[in-house]
């Protein structure tokens, strides 16, 4: 009997830690032979500023600058220097400018596909960030890294959510960013 109650009492614990684990996905789309290509950490970066992300039509006001923030402060752990680009981006022909004036080695061109915060209680859905990053060459334009990050955290209406912190949607990107910076330059990371 003593041998049956361990058995499921370490079942219960293995689906629990299971069912909490936040997860983080990555998913390299495009670029030129990103593979071998690191980013040079001397090379100042400049990051643009996305617009706000939502989830079925509902946007939630101020992801783009949450972003933004988190975005810049995972090159900042890298890259020497780091700015945020707030104004409305159109084209790569519109920075060329602020480019030369600052003499940008990289520019980071994030799009928020998805940003949930899901609230606690029974069928809520997880909350979630996904976001499309481009690298570009500040000075020919050509696309050096295309990726898509997507992370989110364990259902709130699963049992594993009773007993585990449930990340903010912020809080994800930001673990998730780190570790493709840190792939940008070389470090050796897990995306799990």
């Amino acid at each position: 009997m003593k041998a049956k109650t361990k058995f499921f009492v370490s079942l219960a614990l293995l689906f629990i830690t299971a069912c909490s684990a936040n997860t983080y996905n990555h998913i390299e789309t495009g670029g030129t032979e990103r593979a071998e290509a690191r980013l040079d950490e001397t090379r100042p970066v400049l990051v643009i500023t996305p617009k706000d992300g939502g989830i079925a039509g509902k946007i939630t006001k101020g992801s783009g600058v949450d972003a933004a923030r988190i975005i810049d402060a995972s090159f900042s752990r890298e890259a020497r220097i780091v700015d945020v680009y707030t104004a409305d981006y159109h084209s790569f022909d519109e920075l060329k400018d602020t480019i030369a004036k600052n003499d940008y080695g990289y520019i980071v061109v994030p799009t928020l596909t998805q940003w949930s915060q899901s609230e606690k209680g029974l069928f809520k859905s997880a909350n979630q960030v996904r976001m499309k990053i481009i690298i570009l060459d500040a000075a020919t334009g050509q696309e050096l890294s295309a990726t898509f990050l997507d992370a989110h955290g364990p259902s709130p209406s699963s049992l594993s959510s009773l007993f585990t912190t449930t990340l903010s949607p912020p809080e994800l990107l930001s673990k998730i960013t780190d570790d493709y910076v840190d792939d940008l330059y070389g470090i050796l990371i897990s995306f799990n």
